[in-house]
């Protein structure tokens, strides 16, 4: 046997617990120099503030293992989320607005999957163009006006709690990340998505169809959308064609910040969770202390760069102790 000792890793100890221990050590450090962190009206709006981003965070988890990328949640959002508030007041009822919301998700999945796997446009550039088209579209069909009136089981998804403790818009992101952690670790399905992020080619000579896995991740990435702008809405107890704004950085910081490479192949949807609650406590202690809104979208700019320098390293620690 060697006596030798064994080197420590950086990479497999982040990989392991560097995102839960930055996870603690800033709730912590805001708990004791922020005021007002720990009451419970803060809490519940930390919870309901991220519910929307945290959903759309766990579609693009799945986007972004793919190597690929969705850049157009803020107007997906706005789109979506402003016609079902339009449905939801023609008819009174919230039912109708949902199968809209979910359906118009769909729409928006398969259009992305679609072209970029059909025509082999890069996702960043079909995202790009389809950012403006649903933001013309969220204020063509609002008349750039707010859609208020909508019905109060609308308003409940995102503003309402059971019993007062559990905001209904946290038991749907749950029910989600249910679905979500099943689907990518629990079926061929799941496996097929980490195979063609880590290499496409490789995957499809093993028989992997990689367009159709691509495709299908997008239909998941557009429901989760749909999702997300019915809770988004909610909370906002309207229909606001300029919603959304910077929700596509909240999200995709999330997953960066939750471990899942930006270069494909790798990352977790618990990653993403953690990720998304260390984005959400930041934007809530900035508001909190009155940050500048330009510094604090100056600060999620860091973040991101910093996380993705911490993969890079990680991995190259990784390769060394092999």
């Amino acid at each position: 046997m060697s006596n030798e000792k064994k080197k420590f890793n950086f990479g497999q100890f982040y990989g392991k617990f560097g995102i839960l221990i930055i996870l603690v050590a800033l709730f912590v450090i805001s708990a004791v120099a922020v005021p007002g962190f720990l009451s419970r009206y803060n809490l519940t709006s930390i919870l309901q503030a991220i519910a929307c981003t945290t959903t759309l965070a766990l579609g693009a988890t799945f986007v972004i293992i793919l190597g690929h990328i969705n850049i157009a949640y803020g107007s997906e959002l706005a789109f979506i989320g402003c016609a079902a508030c339009i449905v939801d007041v023609a008819t009174g009822s919230v039912l109708p607005a949902i199968a809209v919301g979910l359906i118009l998700g769909i729409v928006f999945g398969a259009l992305n999957g679609f072209i970029i796997t059909k025509f082999a446009i890069p996702a960043f550039i079909m995202t790009l163009a389809l950012t403006e088209a649903a933001r013309g579209g969220a204020i063509l069909i609002t008349n750039g006006k707010t859609i208020s009136g909508i019905s109060s089981g609308f308003a409940a998804l995102g503003q309402k709690s059971i019993g007062g403790v559990l905001p209904i818009s946290v038991l749907i992101l749950a029910i989600c990340f249910v679905v979500c952690y099943i689907i990518l670790n629990k079926t061929p399905f799941g496996r097929y998505i980490y195979a063609v992020g880590g290499n496409s080619k490789a995957a499809e000579a093993s028989g992997i169809n990689p367009k159709s896995i691509v495709f299908k991740a997008y239909l998941l990435d557009g429901v989760l959308t749909g999702v997300a702008s019915l809770l988004l809405m909610g909370r906002l107890n309207s229909g606001v064609p300029s919603a959304g704004l910077t929700y596509e950085m909240d999200a995709i910081t999330a997953v960066v910040v939750g471990g899942t490479s930006m270069a494909g192949g790798s990352g977790t949807l618990v990653g993403t969770i953690f990720g998304a609650i260390i984005v959400g406590i930041i934007n809530n202690i900035q508001t909190l202390l009155g940050v500048n809104s330009n510094i604090q979208r100056i600060v999620k700019g860091v973040i991101i760069v910093a996380a993705v320098i911490i993969d890079v390293v990680t991995k190259n620690s990784a390769k060394k102790s092999r």
